[in-house]
């Protein structure tokens, strides 16, 4: 995450230097000049919320992996139906993010993405 932030702090400064330096030899004007720069702000803007949305959206899918894992149940939904998913009846699967039915359990084949799952406050017995 770190790296993405020096690159892009790179990108913004290679780009302002590339605007300061053609406003400068009159290629473009000081008004096309003010206006990239808000755009590059407007975009910085853009990224920033983008990033803390999608930080967001990641931590609530830890936070419901970590819970699957400790043994507490997860309620889904999956085609208008609830599903109450525990490690008895669920393998999870960390690559995909997804909980899959075990073998020989009633919810064999089933796969359900973690994101379609809430936390609930009771545990599997």
């Amino acid at each position: 995450m770190l790296r993405f932030w020096i690159l892009l702090i790179v990108g913004i400064a290679l780009f302002a230097l590339l605007v300061q330096l053609l406003s400068q030899y009159n290629f473009i004007s000081r008004k096309m000049r003010s206006f990239m720069g808000i755009l590059l702000i407007a975009v910085a803007i853009g990224i920033g919320i983008f990033n803390f949305f999608q930080e967001r959206s990641e931590s609530q899918l830890t936070s419901l992996a970590q819970m699957f894992l400790q043994g507490q149940t997860l309620r889904c939904r999956l085609n208008q139906e609830e599903i109450l998913a525990n490690k008895e009846d669920f393998n999870f699967v960390s690559g995909t993010l997804t909980l899959m039915g075990k073998e020989q359990g009633k919810y064999m084949r089933v796969a359900i993405p973690l994101k379609m799952c809430k936390g609930d406050n009771a545990t599997s017995n």
